[in-house]
């Protein structure tokens, strides 16, 4: 009994400081819209919502919460046609929702879609560590994201953020804050949209309208108190327990396969003098 004793409010703590959820939550239950009005549609009983972007405007959507750590995923299918122009993205951030990001130093963690004319389709992953970002890495997909659903994920823990293509991991971000390298201790929260960036040009809007769906609006995460910082790195939660805090071998090999085989730009090789420290950790 006293064995018991000790466990029960340790789990209880932890199940009230944490959003869990599978891939049957529906959309409301862990985010809202932030913008784009119309272009926002919610359907399927609420288990799939697509982003319309035209040249009037794309659209966007939020978390509920802000989070302490976590695995976060989404199925996406990005738009058909020629979307040249656009983005249409799934991320981290630590900026509030509808306060600017230009210019602002921050910590976020992008998946990034970029529209094309054809072949190849691009993701690109960036990392802002408290500071402007400039980080990107990015890869020619191995297959074509606009006809189907496929899983992205990133995981963040105290010991890394790793960024996932259907199971095959594709960057990882290790806390080495002892070699001045930023990684984030307070809160983040996850968003999603559809834009067009000016610096990738105007999109051919003769080709829209630009839709791209989601699914699967589960979040396994630590719910961010500022008083209880640490609770977000309790092993209570499945993403903090050790065999998170770096990749195994397998997953190891399938890294160094994507960066291989289809990893095309790679900030490091182009600017390695400004970021040295964290391009020897971070490879």
């Amino acid at each position: 009994m006293d064995y018991l004793l000790i466990i029960f409010p340790i789990v209880f703590v932890a199940a009230i400081n944490c959003a869990q959820g599978n891939g049957d939550d529906p959309f409301y239950r862990s985010y809202y819209q932030t913008w784009g009005g119309s272009h926002l549609t919610v359907y399927n009983q609420g288990h799939e919502v697509q982003l319309l972007m035209d040249s009037s405007s794309g659209a966007g959507f939020s978390s509920k919460r802000d989070f302490g750590s976590g695995y976060f995923s989404m199925k996406i299918k990005i738009p058909e046609k020629n979307s040249k122009g656009l983005i249409t993205s799934f991320y981290l951030i630590s900026v509030p929702v509808g306060q600017p990001v230009e210019g602002v130093k921050h910590y976020e963690f992008d998946i990034e879609f970029y529209g094309t004319d054809g072949n190849p389709h691009i993701i690109s992953t960036n990392a802002f560590a408290n500071d402007l970002g400039n980080r990107e890495q990015q890869f020619h997909l191995w297959f074509d994201p606009t006809k189907g659903f496929h899983t992205y994920e990133i995981l963040w823990n105290q010991h890394q953020i790793v960024w996932f293509v259907d199971d095959t991991p594709i960057r990882v971000w290790k806390n080495n804050t002892q070699l001045g390298v930023g990684f984030p201790t307070g809160p983040l929260h996850v968003e999603a949209s559809i834009w067009n960036p000016s610096y990738l040009g105007t999109p051919d809007w003769s080709q829209g309208p630009f839709k791209a769906h989601y699914r699967e609006f589960g979040i396994d995460g630590c719910n961010y108190q500022s008083s209880k910082q640490d609770l977000c790195s309790s092993q209570s939660y499945y993403w903090n327990q050790n065999k998170y805090w770096q990749l195994d071998p397998k997953q190891q090999g399938k890294l160094q396969n994507a960066r291989k085989n289809y990893m095309y730009k790679d900030y490091c090789k182009e600017d390695s003098n400004r970021h040295g420290p964290e391009c020897q950790v971070n490879q």
